[in-house]
């Protein structure tokens, strides 16, 4: 199949077009030039609530502690709800800063910037964080997702709490069905690219890396992220040139069509319908594996270069949808089922892939991963830095 235009970008072409889009060398317009810092950035700090305070009022900073701040009531970055306040502010850059908010006496739990935890006291009703200098915006702390990284690919886990919905999300029926069919598509492809050896190949040419996704139900720093899908694409070194797939799921937790954009390139998004096969470029214009989602709304992903028919992946069972399990047929190896449980109030991931159970722990407030992700390394098998 004959690819558009779009996906045929020769590297010097996506240089200089990245290099058209810059300013020019002589501009005296300090806002023009990026190597300058703005003196304001956006943060959102996640107020984690008690579990018995359910009901406590949201958190309002008392603006006499930093006159320089600037509250931003911004829905895509601000909210409520009976896990955690949001609060999205503009402060000034690079500033180490004491920060007051007002909330229920002994409501709050945990402050967090991104996914990491800040130093804070209580005094009655008045909250005081240790705000450290930042010097570019800081606004996924509302995201509530687990990252396992592996060797040139990293799988985001998106955690679908109804207590946090938001967005799209915020009404109507819960994507329940649909999420649990893009928990099993995301280790069903892992495990693909495991079994073809894509991971490894994709760390050592450093073309990027693979990023495997589901979607969001709480509309994080104003990711909509809907209707629900899935993904699987290679993130260019630069991340401009990216062709991120959208891969839909339907009520019955079946894939219908991919749209597919490129990231920093002016140029219309491409759907493919079942039957049609997409390839992912590199950033040498190589093509490196392929998706098709074949007419019964399962799918097809193998590699290009080595030869092999590309691997199955349908619902474990038939006449059903994704979010039974998933069944993974690679040629010359065992087939072999995926089934995936997201235990949201106990942090517990678990990911069946056959006899193998695999146990993933993570703070119910973040997602942050906390199994350990390595082995210990003792002295004797240091490896320098590169």
């Amino acid at each position: 199949m004959r690819l558009p235009l779009v996906w045929q970008l020769p590297t010097a072409l996506l240089a200089g077009a990245l290099i058209a889009g810059t300013a020019p060398a002589w501009a005296d317009d300090a806002q023009a030039d990026p190597t300058i810092p703005s003196d304001r950035v956006t943060v959102v700090l996640k107020f984690v609530k008690q579990p018995d305070d359910d009901n406590m009022a949201p958190v309002a900073l008392l603006a006499d502690s930093c006159a320089a701040c600037t509250v931003l009531n911004d829905p895509a970055l601000a909210r409520d709800n009976r896990r955690e306040t949001l609060v999205a502010l503009a402060l000034p850059a690079r500033r180490t800063l004491a920060l007051r908010f007002r909330a229920a006496p002994g409501a709050v739990k945990r402050v967090v910037l991104e996914s990491g935890d800040l130093p804070f006291s209580a005094d009655g009703d008045i909250v005081t964080v240790a705000m450290p200098p930042v010097a570019s915006d800081a606004v996924t702390a509302g995201e509530f997702a687990t990252h396992i990284v592996e060797p040139g690919m990293v799988l985001r886990f998106e955690h679908a709490d109804v207590a946090r919905r938001a967005g799209a999300y915020a009404q109507g029926a819960f994507p329940a069905r649909q999420r649990r069919a893009a928990d099993n598509l995301q280790f069903a492809q892992r495990e693909v690219i495991r079994r073809t050896g894509l991971g490894e190949f994709v760390a050592q040419e450093k073309l990027g890396a693979i990023q495997v996704m589901g979607f969001d139900t709480n509309y994080p720093h104003g990711h909509t992220d809907a209707p629900p899908h899935m993904h699987m694409h290679l993130r260019w070194p630069l991340n401009a040139g990216t062709q991120i797939g959208h891969y839909y799921i339907d009520g019955q937790g079946l894939l219908t069509h991919n749209v597919v954009g490129v990231k920093s390139i002016n140029g219309p998004a491409r759907t493919y319908r079942r039957g049609e096969t997409f390839t992912t470029m590199d950033v040498r214009g190589r093509p490196i594996y392929r998706h098709r989602i074949t007419p019964e709304g399962w799918l097809e992903l193998g590699r290009v270069a080595v030869g092999a028919a590309p691997c199955l992946i349908k619902p474990a069972q038939a006449g059903k949808g994704f979010e039974t399990g998933a069944a993974v047929a690679c040629a010359r190896q065992a087939p072999v089922s995926i089934d995936v449980t997201d235990d949201l109030e106990g942090g517990i991931l678990r990911v069946a892939t056959g006899q193998i159970v695999e146990t993933f722990r993570y703070d119910t407030d973040t997602g942050k991963l906390l199994s350990p992700a390595a082995p210990p390394a003792t002295e004797s098998n240091y490896v320098a830095p590169q």
